[in-house]
């Protein structure tokens, strides 16, 4: 089963799921790709086995899946980094189409006085490279990495091979409605190194656009940011499902929009 092209004439619409069900609700109502985790109190952790082997029979759409095996942090000690390549591992064995994650150095700590934290590269592309050619985004863990460290962050997440960003474009906890022209600059980012020696489009991540994304501000930041790709949990009540009025609706003012351009 394929992936959409980030590329595609119309914008694709993922949404987070964190269970069987509200996947499934989620592919009826339209979503163009499933993200996968579990523990929506926990900001998504990794889903378990079990329920990405019943989504594969049923769905026919893509179900990336979350490779986060605790909430604590996103700097991980040896022993969870084992983990998580052996949940990647496991799960690619199940039928994953793809791998969300991202792994931050620790900061301001010792000789590192950055003020913010800075992309593991090591242990990311090692991720990228058991994933085995599936497609990798890199969450939200981008944006706990200051504004004035972004351009380090996107040349080693392009580094690692991610295939795409998943940000509000800005600080954890604002929302993406809030932060539209910063979104606009790293949909638009180009890296003038690499664009000097061979094509940038080819390897630079696609940004996802998440972080409050709904039906009432979907266009607005479609119209605003020019991005391909947006992400969504879909919630109307704050709690672990989807509505899938909002689904629906996210989905016909993208259809709608697409028209007008």
């Amino acid at each position: 089963m394929g992936d959409q092209p980030l590329n595609a004439p119309h914008p694709l619409l993922e949404i987070a799921c964190f269970d069987e069900h509200s996947a499934i609700l989620a592919a009826s109502a339209g979503a163009d790709r499933i993200e996968l985790c579990k523990d929506y109190n926990s900001g998504g952790l990794s889903p378990d086995i079990a329920v990405l082997e019943n989504l594969k029979a049923k769905l026919s759409i893509p179900v990336y899946v979350m490779i986060r095996p605790h909430a604590d942090t996103f700097c991980y000690h040896d022993s969870d980094f084992e983990t998580m390549k052996e949940t990647l591992v496991d799960l690619k064995s199940r039928g994953a189409d793809g791998f969300v994650f991202g792994i931050l150095m620790p900061y301001g700590q010792g000789t590192d006085q950055s003020p913010s934290p800075r992309v593991d590269v090591p242990r990311n592309k090692e991720l990228v490279q058991l994933a085995g050619g599936l497609p990798c985004t890199f969450h939200r863990a981008f944006d706990l990495i200051s504004e004035t460290g972004w351009q380090g962050a996107l040349r080693d997440i392009m580094d690692c091979g991610f295939a795409s960003i998943l940000t509000n474009g800005g600080p954890s906890g604002t929302s993406a409605i809030d932060c539209v022209d910063k979104l606009a600059f790293l949909v638009s980012w180009k890296d003038d190194e690499v664009a000097r020696s061979q094509p940038a489009d080819q390897f630079i991540p696609k940004i996802i656009v998440g972080g409050g994304v709904r039906a009432s501000n979907i266009s607005r930041l479609r119209k605003g940011t020019s991005a391909s790709v947006f992400h969504s949990a879909a919630l109307s009540t704050g709690v672990e499902g989807i509505s899938t009025a909002e689904v629906m609706g996210m989905k016909r003012h993208l259809s709608a929009q697409a028209v007008l351009e």
